[in-house]
């Protein structure tokens, strides 16, 4: 019996199904957590998503940005980009079903047990872990709601930049669908959030630091596991963090961690 957190899948069927097989993954015993993004920009999403509606006992995941970004598209409050290739996803008999696997995923998950915090982007550096896991449930408990898609709606924009200048519960929203599933950088003295510069920690402006690099970050007592910064190349891994996003889409790796043993398995791309 073994779980596994992996990085951004993005679609990629063939990649995917070749980690399957370096895992050896056993569906009756094995469990895989998605660390966001399973969909989005690679050959097949549709396929991805269907094993995973095949294994849902077998699989979790948090939500990444492409993740919401498909429940905006599928519920008519964006238009689909064709570079996220997920056209034949919506137009598929399957497409509901996806919707509504989404909606009862969070945006991280704690797991004790393996001394691990998953989330797609990061954990904003003013939040230890006991008030990310309570903030978060305001995402949750409205992407359950009747009027999920209301919810989907308000989150574009990037105000508030600070959770403390939420006033409301859409902006608190807003705020925590930011940190989990967008935040690469964070001012280094007011912590607020900045999403103009996208490229890796040793090319930023003076006043900006990676999120996990940031002064006084609290201690949430959990090695966090994330995805989203595929140009970071699983470059952060310690004690504290670990970075799984190695750019399978764009010609990387797909990667996972073994949590019982820390272990990394990777399997090349097939772009």
């Amino acid at each position: 019996m073994a779980s596994y957190v992996v990085g951004d899948v993005q679609g990629c069927w063939g990649a995917f199904q070749r980690l399957l097989s370096a895992l050896a993954f056993n569906p009756r015993k094995d469990h895989m957590i998605f660390s966001g993004d399973l969909i989005a920009r690679g050959e097949d999403s549709t396929t991805v998503m269907q094993w995973v509606l095949d294994h849902q006992s077998a699989c979790s995941a948090v939500l990444g940005n492409h993740d919401l970004n498909f429940l905006a598209v599928a519920s008519g409050i964006r238009e689909a980009n064709p570079k996220d290739k997920t056209q034949p996803l919506l137009d598929s008999p399957i497409c509901k079903d996806v919707i509504n696997w989404y909606r009862r995923c969070s945006l991280a998950k704690d797991l004790p047990e393996h001394n691990a915090l998953v989330v797609h982007a990061g954990v904003w550096p003013e939040f230890d872990r006991i008030t990310l896991l309570k903030e978060i449930q305001l995402v949750h408990q409205r992407l359950l709601a009747d009027d999920w898609s209301e919810s989907v709606r308000l989150m574009y924009g990037n105000e508030p930049a600070h959770f403390d200048k939420a006033k409301t519960d859409d902006e608190k929203a807003r705020f925590l669908i930011n940190a989990c599933t967008r935040m690469r950088f964070v001012d280094q003295k007011s912590l607020t959030l900045d999403f103009n510069f996208k490229d890796v920690p040793e090319l930023a402006p003076q006043n900006l630091c990676a999120w996990m690099n940031a002064p006084n970050r609290l201690n949430i007592d959990r090695q966090i596991l994330f995805g989203h910064w595929a140009s970071l190349n699983g470059r952060v891994n310690n004690n504290d963090i670990v970075a799984l996003d190695t750019g399978c889409v764009w010609g990387g790796y797909l990667s996972a961690i073994r949590l019982e043993d820390r272990r990394l398995i990777q399997v090349a791309s097939c772009v």
